[in-house]
């Protein structure tokens, strides 16, 4: 079965998702620690990916609306 498509998240949404400020998303994004594309010179992030984020966080309770 194919995978289902996903919309990918701006930075902005992920910024807000993670109540954080742009440059702690920056430096995650850059170093790989949370996975993005660079898409015309913006972030995005699929929601998959940051859930596998998210879940290697202790006592994490986030969970992204699919």
């Amino acid at each position: 079965m194919p995978k289902q498509l996903e919309r990918p998240m701006s930075f902005e949404e992920v910024r807000t998702f993670l109540h954080r400020g742009s440059t702690w998303l920056y430096t995650r994004l850059q170093n790989g620690e949370i996975l993005g594309s660079k898409l015309g010179g913006k972030w995005i992030v699929y929601p998959s990916n940051l859930q596998r984020y998210l879940d290697r966080l202790p006592n994490n309770r986030k969970r992204i609306q699919r």
